[in-house]
């Protein structure tokens, strides 16, 4: 039985699914299960699959009708056969080597929740360097501390791999809404019922920008999110890892995004900011002295703020 299933969602993009299973194929795939969940693709999906599998073994699932993306994530979840799962984005990219250093890891520790993965961005393949250095990781028990490195990354689809038993046995799947943050739901059980969580801090895979923008970046990430949050506040009592969330949130994760899609550097929606945030944080501090100057200053000023307050960080 394999000790990993990557599963990768995809609908209508089988040129970006083609390359990233040629980089997958790239890779040592020993106790390795590969999953394609087809949202009713009415591409060349099909054509693509066929050829991969000449060289690729993987399992390929054509749904009858489109489920929707959040259903799609579920399906990976629920036809994955091994102890731990990777949904991957058909537009992101695999490095060479990174999956066995990965399987590497899963054998090494005992009964682990959550591994959350470092990306390099890119925009173009010709961009991206496939020489990996040397994996450095660090392994928590302690998830608090876990909790700070990830923090908002926890939404990013392709950067975590979670424990399938442990979601499984504390998670129904049919009851996790559908808005585009179910990730966060079995991810956050995962790590916090799992013995050890682990940090890779090199640069494993290559993450797509750009390339996604058919959602209201304020309804998802942060009525949605936060909802999502207290949600499972309620079955599992996380209250301090929402004061850590909404700390990263405030502080840095909601100015950077609201600067930049005002000035045009984003494709997501931006609608009812103020509504939703105002709902939610209108006592917090924190949204009065970081976010809410994002969102009311002339936005090339924002712009220049942000740049400073981004140099400072990096030092």
């Amino acid at each position: 039985m394999s000790i990993l299933t990557i599963a990768i969602p995809t609908f209508n993009r089988s040129e970006y699914l083609h390359k990233c299973l040629l980089s997958l194929s790239k890779n040592k795939l020993d106790d390795v299960e590969i999953l394609v969940l087809d949202n009713h693709s009415t591409d060349n999906t099909q054509e693509i699959i066929k050829n991969i599998q000449q060289t690729l073994d993987l399992k390929y699932i054509c749904h009858s009708t489109n489920i929707g993306p959040d259903e799609n994530f579920k399906q990976c979840i629920r036809e994955a056969s091994s102890e731990y799962v990777w949904i991957f984005g058909d537009d992101d990219i695999f490095f060479q080597d990174s999956v066995v250093s990965i399987v590497n890891i899963l054998k090494s520790y005992d009964n682990i929740g959550l591994v959350h993965l470092q990306a390099e961005n890119f925009m173009k393949l010709s961009d991206l360097n496939n020489t990996r250095p040397f994996l450095k990781y660090d392994s928590f028990t302690n998830n608090k501390k876990f909790v700070k490195q990830v923090h908002t990354n926890i939404t990013f689809l392709s950067a975590n791999i979670f424990n399938k038993d442990i979601v499984m046995h504390y998670i129904k799947l049919e009851t996790i809404p559908n808005n585009n943050l179910g990730q966060v739901y079995w991810n956050l059980i995962a790590l916090i019922k799992g013995k050890n969580n682990i940090f890779i801090k090199s640069k494993i895979f290559a993450a797509r920008q750009l390339n996604s923008g058919n959602y209201n970046f304020c309804e998802v990430f942060v009525k949605n999110l936060m909802n999502t949050l207290y949600q499972i506040d309620k079955e599992i009592p996380i209250g301090c890892i929402i004061k850590i969330f909404q700390k990263r949130l405030l502080i840095f994760y909601y100015p950077a995004n609201i600067v930049r899609i005002r000035n045009g550097l984003s494709n997501v929606k931006y609608k009812d900011c103020w509504k939703y945030m105002r709902a939610l944080f209108i006592f917090h501090p924190l949204f009065w002295i970081f976010t809410v100057p994002a969102l009311v200053l002339p936005k090339k000023k924002a712009l220049l703020i942000l740049k400073f307050f981004e140099k400072i960080l990096q030092k």
